[in-house]
């Protein structure tokens, strides 16, 4: 696992230089596009709410992709392959969530069934907002039997999307002419074990870097010499004068930005690994029973087992 980890947050650096290109151009074209729509926001948002799934399937695919091209694993991108197969992975996306919603309520519903939860308690607490209703709400979540529930809940739900990396990243390598065609939900499951460990790690890391962010937020001194905690009042928050100010609030900005880019990068780089593990070791399972096949004696059975083999490995190919 510590050389999967390793190897995961090197890739996960080359993938983040060949990325930011790619979400800076994104970023630019959404801000066209709402420029264009300035007058009518409605008609970007509704644009944006049709395509933003499809539209971050395809940068996860871009991601990816980057990955295995630094490995030497993908020829040369085929644009038709990558917008089609991230309409349809993305419609097994959403699938797959409507799945784990529906999940989830009958999770809460036999929680609420066994009395870890009072439903009817907790919509009266906060419709009505009484506050010893809400005293009394309060005091049920923090029973240990509730962060039981959620505990378990979360590792599963995280479990269960980390299934995804596999497939996700096979039909990203799909997306090159003549690459194997691999079905939606190919490697469904491979390496979930290893993507959760990840992005337990990952979290862990970003949530210093959140804390870290939020102090230098505060005492960065930005308002001509005053950081956010010495100010007292709105009439202090002068406009920056120096080079060095405006600096640092770029740094501010962008930081945040480049964090999400790189955490996107890290998560595709552990899906890249996981996929090209699962393939290889699939390819092995098959070449070895292939060879056992030729190993002993051929009968009708074996030839018609060893034709099909080889059938199915021309029509993924």
């Amino acid at each position: 696992m510590l050389s999967f980890l390793m190897r995961t947050f090197a890739l996960s650096l080359s993938i983040f230089w060949r990325a930011l290109p790619c979400w800076a151009l994104l970023a630019a074209i959404l801000y066209a596009v709402f420029s264009f729509f300035a007058e009518s926001p409605i008609i970007f948002l509704i644009l944006l709410g049709f395509g933003a799934g499809t539209l971050m399937v395809f940068m996860l695919f871009v991601n990816v992709r980057s990955g295995l091209i630094v490995a030497d694993e993908v020829t040369p991108t085929d644009l038709g392959k990558l917008f089609l197969r991230s309409f349809k992975f993305f419609r097994f996306f959403a699938i797959f969530n409507a799945l784990m919603g529906g999940l989830s309520l009958g999770a809460f519903y036999i929680a609420s069934q066994m009395g870890i939860f009072d439903f009817d308690m907790a919509v009266d607490a906060v419709t009505t907002g009484d506050p010893d209703a809400l005293a009394e709400l309060y005091s049920t979540l923090s029973r240990p039997s509730v962060y039981a529930y959620t505990t378990v809940t979360q590792i599963l739900s995280q479990i269960a999307y980390a299934s995804l990396a596999v497939p996700m990243a096979a039909n990203a390598a799909a997306c090159s002419p003549k690459a194997r065609n691999y079905e939606i939900f190919w490697g469904f499951g491979a390496g979930a074990l290893r993507m959760f460990l990840l992005m337990l790690v990952a979290g862990t890391i970003i949530t210093g870097m959140v804390l870290v962010y939020g102090f230098v937020l505060l005492t960065m001194p930005v308002f001509d010499g005053l950081s956010l905690m010495q100010v007292t009042t709105v009439e202090e928050l002068t406009a920056p004068s120096t080079l060095t100010s405006y600096l640092m609030i770029a740094v501010l900005v962008l930081f945040p930005i480049a964090g999400f880019v790189w955490f996107i990068s890290l998560w595709c780089a552990g899906a890249t690994l996981c996929f090209i593990a699962h393939r290889d070791k699939s390819q092995e399972e098959k070449d070895f029973e292939i060879s056992r096949v030729l190993e002993r004696p051929h009968s009708t059975e074996d030839l018609r087992a060893l034709r099909m083999s080889r059938m199915r490995g021309t029509a993924d190919g």
